[in-house]
């Protein structure tokens, strides 16, 4: 967990100094970089984590982890429980 969390503060902080908006919110960073194109690329006015690129990466990373987990049997059902 605290390696996800890691890499969340890493691209949080790597957007904020370079001026890109960071879930919305802009800021005055180290260096200023002025993304410009369609929506679907760049995020628009909310960031680069809403745009299709981080959602691509993501899934090509986690596909593989899932087939392997499967394969391994480390994927378990879901336990009901009782009401």
């Amino acid at each position: 967990m605290w390696f996800v969390v890691g890499l969340h503060f890493a691209w949080n902080t790597t957007e904020q100094l370079l001026g890109i908006p960071v879930s919305g919110h802009t800021a005055a960073g180290l260096l200023t970089a002025d993304v410009d194109g369609p929506a679907l690329l760049t995020g628009g006015s909310f960031g680069l984590e809403a745009s299709i690129v981080p959602v691509v990466i993501s899934v090509l990373l986690a596909a593989p982890m899932l087939v392997l987990a499967h394969r391994r049997g480390g994927l378990l059902p879901r336990q009901r429980t009782r009401r």
